[in-house]
């Protein structure tokens, strides 16, 4: 018997900018989420989810994606805006959705977006122990620097082509 768990089942996922009205579905995602994935996601154990998701949607310069299996949502991408053409990615998947690459498609979806909206810069931090962000960072050749207990990443969105991993 051959092990195939290590391949991706394909996923039908839809991906939408999420609206102020979404608001409480990005809220009941994180709500849901183990220990664990709160602990990557937010680089700290953090509860405060109503208070965090209302300030990410307060700014209309900020863009929230989601990625939803049906209408599920499955996977949460904040773009929050730094300056000009310069945004913080952070990004979750539910955990019994995790490992299937819709991380990968959302962040290929949110890049997509982001260039046509002329950004130029996405920029992510997370811990040197989540694996799965890093991955996703190399994947679409972002600078990664790691110092003590962070890391870095920096993509240079007009030399990113996301097109594999759109289909």
């Amino acid at each position: 018997m051959i092990d195939m768990s290590i391949a991706k089942p394909l996923v039908k996922l839809e991906f939408r900018e999420l609206k102020t009205g979404d608001e409480r579905v990005v809220i009941d995602l994180y709500n849901s989420l183990s220990n664990e994935s709160i602990y990557y996601r937010f680089r700290g154990f953090f509860k405060d989810f109503d208070r965090y998701v209302k300030s990410v949607f307060s700014d209309p310069r900020n863009i929230v994606y989601g990625a939803f299996i049906g209408k599920e949502l499955v996977g949460v991408l904040e773009a929050v805006y730094l300056s000009d053409g310069c945004y913080e990615m952070a990004i979750v998947v539910k955990d019994n959705y995790q490992g299937r690459g819709i991380g990968t498609r959302l962040v290929a979806y949110a890049i997509n977006d982001l260039k046509k909206r002329g950004a130029k810069t996405l920029i992510a931090h997370t811990t040197p122990d989540n694996y799965r962000i890093l991955a996703i960072s190399r994947k679409f050749k972002g600078i990664i620097k790691c110092m003590y207990d962070e890391c870095t990443s920096i993509f240079n969105l007009q030399a990113i082509s996301v097109d594999q991993f759109l289909n």
